[in-house]
């Protein structure tokens, strides 16, 4: 029996653990849409991943998850911080021209996400760092830092985008050796991979008009990801495909 996907075992669960979370971060519009992703879908989904990890890697993934978790709130907190005052300095540094602070804040994201990035939601906060980075251009950039918006900071927004976005993927180097040619492991590696294309399809549907979401949910993304952290890449496409590994 084959693989079903053409990367490295641990990048695919790893990728589909972090399927998991993006599913538990919408789930609110999963559920309206297909009951059958409310409770426990992810929990069940997850426990299926975690045995293979520890089965067959020894990981012990809720250690991991917490330090993760610990890091994340700290990068989180900084960024925070960073974003708040940049929003401020904005709103006080284009009080004169009528309109033109909200312009640039919903350019820059705080229009659609600084709301619940402000409550701790960690999706939503990295959500607006990457928008923030992505529509910075070179003349907002200039025009910002002219109107009183502290550049060191926004070095610091533009940096945190792609550590929190990289912090969202479990950052230790994942170690082991495991046995996975038998029958046995092909046969649950191969039904972890089929439930994350089922997330992930769907996902990708649901959230066709936003890109920022519906990146969430491009499996091969998360898989290319992985590659930071030692443990396999794969092709990057705009949409994902089951496909069978060669051997």
């Amino acid at each position: 029996m084959k693989r079903k996907f053409n990367c490295s075992p641990l990048a695919m669960l790893m990728a589909s653990l972090t399927v998991a979370d993006h599913l538990d971060t919408e789930k609110e519009t999963f559920v309206n849409e297909d009951p059958r992703f409310a409770d426990p879908f992810s929990s069940s989904f997850r426990d299926l991943v975690n045995n293979v990890l520890q089965v067959n890697y020894g990981i012990d993934t809720h250690e991991a998850l917490k330090q993760q978790t610990q890091a994340l709130n700290e990068q989180g907190g900084l960024a925070h911080d960073d974003l708040k005052m940049v929003k401020t300095q904005i709103e006080r540094g284009f009080r004169s021209v009528g309109g033109k602070s909200q312009l640039v804040l919903n350019k820059l994201g705080f229009t659609a996400y600084w709301s619940k990035a402000s409550n701790n939601n960690q999706a939503m906060l990295t959500a607006l760092l990457l928008a923030f980075r992505n529509n910075l251009n070179p003349e907002l950039r200039a025009e910002l830092v002219q109107n009183g918006v502290n550049p060191t900071r926004i070095d610091r927004l533009i940096a945190a985008a792609d550590s929190l976005t990289q912090g969202n993927i479990t950052q230790e180097t994942l170690k082991g050796t495991a046995k996975l040619d038998t029958e046995k492991t092909v046969l649950a590696l191969n039904d972890i991979y089929d439930r994350a294309m089922d997330i992930c399809a769907i996902g990708q549907e649901l959230f066709k008009n936003d890109k920022l979401k519906k990146d969430m949910f491009v499996f091969s993304k998360l898989v290319k990801q992985q590659s930071a952290a030692g443990a396999g890449s794969n092709s990057g496409t705009e949409g994902d495909k089951p496909d069978t590994e060669k051997k």
